[in-house]
């Protein structure tokens, strides 16, 4: 993996990095005095894909094992909520063995309010494969490749009325990769934002935020995005609630080219929309989550991306020990100049779970992905899933949130 250099991180992602790490470090202050809760849990998953690289030409099967323990603690007390959670995936495949891995990921959060303000800070770590993390990015490289990715985040805001609040907030983050198919990166955005609480279901927020976007491998590309955007929210009644955002970006960017030895910088700037809708619905037996979104968004390949993207969870429990559950993706995205790829993706995957013991659960679930690339043909991959999951029992006077 690329060596990790701290100088990169910005002034605000080593701030949510700080009051994560002080999240940390007052979970054992806070919980002495406060409601605390310990949850872990460990999955052991067999896994198989009959074309794990998605590759329309040269399809490779992958099986294999998954060994996943969890561990999350969280304290609360009337005006301090803090949260840490850290996992580890090791996967091992006999037939490929070069596809072994050992993934991490830990996330912090500190959040602190007083009569009229609240603060947080928060920071995340995680280290995996591309072949894990491709799904949701680039399409390009489903390898054993290492991503290594940090971020945090910080925001406050203040009641200027019982009706009316505003803040400010902001977030980092710094991307690398072990491999030149991909392009490390880093990302900085911040902003104001103004809340109004419409009605008693009924709230608005009006947000401005700027995001600098910068490729740090290979000839250098930045971008300045703009984005202004209203979002309103509303309750129909307690099972179900929804929101709508809607605005505009503006782009403007710079990417060096090179052409016959000589270095070039060529600059372009775009003006788009801001949109998206989320549902949420839950009752005693059904839950569904899903939304739509189009906006710019950081991705591998180098450069900001304009995304189309759906997402859509439906879950059944049929009966006390039994629970039918659909997920779905669909991910269209295209470069705003540049030779990034255009990519549509699509998975889907429908499963069942089964609470054989009251801390033991099982889920089989069977796993189908579609991707075509700019100029090439589309690739398909069927593949299956079988887990057991122990929910260790949880410690502390708490029941997490």
């Amino acid at each position: 993996m690329a060596e990790f250099d701290w100088a990169q991180p910005t002034a605000l992602m080593k701030a949510g990095i700080v009051g994560a790490v002080a999240a940390f470090c007052m979970l054992p202050a806070t919980a002495m005095a406060a409601d605390w809760h310990l949850s872990s849990s460990v999955t052991e998953e067999f896994t198989y894909d009959n074309n794990f690289r998605l590759d329309p030409n040269n399809q490779e099967s992958l099986w294999g094992f998954n060994t996943r323990p969890r561990a999350g603690l969280e304290a609360h007390t009337p005006r301090t909520d803090v949260s840490v959670d850290g996992s580890l995936n090791y996967g091992y495949f006999p037939d490929k063995t070069d596809e072994n891995s050992f993934d991490q990921a830990g996330s912090a959060s500190l959040s602190h309010r007083s009569e009229r303000s609240t603060i947080s800070f928060g920071g995340s770590l995680s280290h995996a494969t591309t072949r894990t993390t491709e799904d949701d990015d680039t399409g390009r490289n489903f390898s054993d490749a290492d991503r290594f990715g940090i971020g945090g985040n910080a925001s406050w805001g203040y009641a200027l009325t019982e009706l009316v609040s505003a803040g400010i907030q902001g977030g980092a983050n710094y991307v690398t990769f072990d491999t030149n198919v991909l392009n490390d990166y880093r990302t900085f955005s911040g902003g104001p934002f103004v809340s109004f609480q419409l009605t008693e279901k009924d709230s608005l927020r009006l947000n401005t935020t700027y995001t600098n976007f910068e490729r740090l491998s290979g000839l250098d590309n930045t971008s300045d995005l703009y984005v202004a955007n209203a979002v309103w929210s509303h309750v129909f009644h307690p099972q179900w609630e929804m929101s709508l955002r809607g605005g505009a970006s503006y782009t403007k960017r710079e990417e060096d080219v090179q052409s016959g030895g000589t270095t070039t910088t060529r600059k372009n700037n775009r003006v788009g929309a801001d949109a998206g809708v989320t549902v949420s619905y839950t009752e005693e037996r059904t839950s569904i989550t899903g939304g739509f979104s189009h906006s710019m968004v950081p991705s591998g390949v180098g450069d900001l991306v304009l995304r189309n993207s759906v997402d859509l969870s439906v879950g059944y429990r049929a009966t006390p020990l039994i629970s039918f559950n659909v997920k779905t993706s669909f991910i269209q995205q295209s470069a705003i100049e540049g030779n990034a790829d255009d990519r549509n993706f699509v998975s889907f995957e429908p499963g069942v779970s089964w609470n054989f013991l009251p801390d033991w659960s099982a889920r089989v679930a069977y796993k189908f992905r579609t991707q075509e690339l700019d100029g090439e043909s589309r690739g398909y991959s069927n593949g299956g899933i079988a887990s057991v999951t122990w929910s260790l029992p949880g410690w502390g006077p708490g029941q997490g949130k």
